[in-house]
């Protein structure tokens, strides 16, 4: 089920607020309407469940090519290949970064805990 109209509204009002203090901070940030790139930086979406899984939320993308190399390395030589764990270096550290710097900026932010998206940031306030 969907929020409300009411609750969606102030999600991308609280979407726009967090997108633009990721900018100030000179990250590259888009939004849900720019999912059909794949280009790096901040991505800031609102989910528009009613439930657990709905929200304002901010997930670091690095390069497709590095992404690419990263999923190809970890399948042909593991998880320990330098390509992957260069991957997940900077995906772990942007994850923490993201989270520090909303934090200062006045968001509640967070872990959203999503075992699908394992870097996915909830932002609550």
């Amino acid at each position: 089920m969907r929020a409300s109209e009411a609750e969606i509204a102030a999600r991308n009002e609280q979407a726009t607020r967090v997108a633009e203090a990721l900018a100030a901070a000179g990250f590259v940030v888009r939004r849900d309407a720019d999912q059909a790139t794949e280009l790096p930086g901040a991505r800031v979406s609102v989910d528009p469940a009613n439930d657990s899984r709905g929200g304002v939320f901010v997930q670091w993308s690095v390069s497709s090519s590095l992404n690419n190399s990263a999923a190809k390395n970890a399948l042909e030589e593991g998880v320990d290949s330098p390509v992957f764990r260069h991957f997940s270096f900077i995906v772990e550290h942007m994850h923490a970064t993201l989270i520090a710097i909303l934090g200062s900026a006045g968001f509640d932010a967070g872990d959203a805990e999503d075992d699908m998206s394992p870097y996915l940031i909830r932002v609550t306030s």
